[in-house]
């Protein structure tokens, strides 16, 4: 175990890892020639196996060579309550992080990163988009160094003399049973989505080979599908396969990144650590969180589910969806919530609140009732009328969509905090706090002075939040309370920064 006062390179067992990471990307690179080339050329065994290990000789030098550029450039240490990170190779450039300026701090562990006893490790700053700097430590100096960034993140006592208090730590854990149903419970069409990624990487792939390989795939799919794909059941039983797969794939892609999901949590801070094989974990700081998302479906509420996110500020988290920490299962919101804003939040009065009204509908149905007319035509120009019931059962739906819509969409003011209820056909919750609130926005629009209707406009370091179509006396009386809110918020935070 290190203190990290001294400036150091990463261990030998990371310059492994960094090979390993490296070596993927060159041999991926080289494998489908690999294949083309044993393919199409007539040579023996031999001949083959030959070509095979030069060019996994080539990725393997390859690998090490870029290993070696990425390792023996980077140099870390931590002085004076900063994380000093140094790249230095042509050009030396110097990177330095308060260890109480960390919003979220992410873990992962693979299988070779768990053979090793290692643990890669992402900063996420305010300072930059994506991850502010990536280490690869042993368990040990992981140990350290959190042990470090908690101690920096502690009040200082009135007293120099009075030791820090510290608040004892529990945990919990999440039902895997729960994650499976409430996975089954999602939007089923993002299953549609890693199953057009997983396609989309096939046809990449495919892309490389000559095309008249192409051809006679295509043919051979041709004559033994073709009878099979032109009858309507043919049709019906291709898209119940696809949707199958979607669904397997994306309950997959749950299970895999959030099997085991386990939280440690204290006053302070929330620590998840999740993942089949390849574990990860995030922690966030509680005075760092703006926003909490709930959402719940019809099957959610159905089940006692519901779905949740703690949102940070926006250059703090991960660019990449996928990077994303989401808590799927039993409906825990009550425990969050109590965490975030204190065991009493649920006896707080409604001090303002306002709901949307049919403006919502009209500015929801818009964009499809202008895709429905645009399909509706071209079916009439093309003479299939009979399909022209197809848009008008898209526009239907989304007729229930824009309903469901102006039922969601309110915001609600209590004492310590504020609700934004959003949502289509699931009710979304955004629950902030008063100080995270940095700008607000009263919109009129030409037809407010005939609708009596505007919209109001709310802004935090994370996301931005518009509720549409509240009447205006509604609205304004929420923008004055929201200011006056805001600047108390403010002035409490300054006097707390002076204590």
């Amino acid at each position: 175990m290190t203190d990290f006062s001294v400036s150091q390179r990463m261990s030998l067992r990371a310059f492994f890892i960094y090979f390993l990471k490296f070596f993927r990307i060159t041999f991926n690179a080289i494998l489908i020639f690999l294949i083309y080339e044993i393919f199409k050329s007539d040579d023996a065994f031999s001949g083959n196996l030959l070509k095979c290990v030069v060019l996994t000789g080539c990725a393997v030098a390859l690998a090490l060579l870029l290993a070696s550029v990425a390792f023996f450039q980077i140099k870390f240490h931590v002085e004076e309550g900063n994380l000093v990170y140094r790249r230095s190779l042509i050009s030396r450039a110097t990177t330095t992080i308060p260890l109480n300026r960390i919003h979220t701090l992410r873990t992962r562990q693979s299988l070779f990163y768990r053979i090793l006893d290692l643990r890669g490790i992402l900063f996420d700053t305010l300072a930059s988009k994506g991850e502010e700097i990536e280490l690869i430590l042993s368990e040990s100096d992981w140990q350290s160094l959190i042990g470090r960034i908690e101690r920096q993140e502690r009040p200082r006592p009135a007293v120099p003399d009075m030791p820090p208090v510290c608040s004892r730590s529990s945990s919990r854990k999440f039902s895997d049973k729960a994650l499976v149903l409430d996975a089954l419970c999602q939007n089923h069409l993002k299953g549609m989505v890693v199953l057009g990624g997983f396609a989309a990487v096939v046809y990449s792939r495919l892309s490389d080979f000559s095309e008249n390989a192409i051809d006679m795939v295509a043919g051979y799919l041709e004559s033994h599908f073709d009878h099979f794909a032109v009858s309507a059941a043919g049709i019906a039983v291709m898209l119940a396969i696809t949707y199958a797969v979607s669904l397997v794939l994306w309950l997959g892609k749950v299970i895999l990144r959030y099997y085991g999901l386990s939280l440690v949590y204290d006053s302070k801070t929330l620590t998840f650590s999740h993942g089949l094989f390849s574990r990860r974990s995030s922690r966030f700081a509680r005075d760092k969180i703006c926003t909490l998302w709930i959402k719940r479906n019809y099957f959610e509420k159905r089940f006692g589910l519901c779905t949740l996110a703690l949102k940070q500020a926006m250059n703090s988290s991960a660019q990449k969806e996928e990077d994303n920490l989401m808590i799927y299962g039993r409906d825990c919101s009550g425990f969050f919530l109590g965490w975030w804003f204190g065991r009493d939040y649920g006896s707080e009065s409604d001090i303002a609140t306002a709901k949307s009204g049919k403006g919502v509908i009209a500015h929801s149905l818009l964009p499809d009732l202008l895709l429905s007319s645009a399909v509706a035509a071209a079916l009439c120009y093309t003479g299939l009328y009979g399909w022209i019931i197809i848009p008008a059962i898209y526009l239907s739906v989304c007729i229930a969509k824009g309903i469901l819509t102006m039922r969601h969409s309110h915001i609600t003011l209590r004492e310590s905090y504020l609700i934004i209820g959003k949502g289509r056909f699931a009710e979304i919750k955004n629950y902030l706090k008063y100080d995270n609130v940095e700008v607000v926005r009263l919109i009129r629009t030409p037809l407010s002075r005939f609708t009596g209707r505007v919209s109001l406009s709310l802004s935090t370091s994370g996301s931005t939040f518009t509720v549409r179509s509240l009447m205006q006396g509604q609205a304004m009386l929420i923008y004055e309370l929201l200011l006056d809110k805001s600047v108390v918020g403010e002035d409490a935070a300054l006097m707390d920064n002076a204590y």
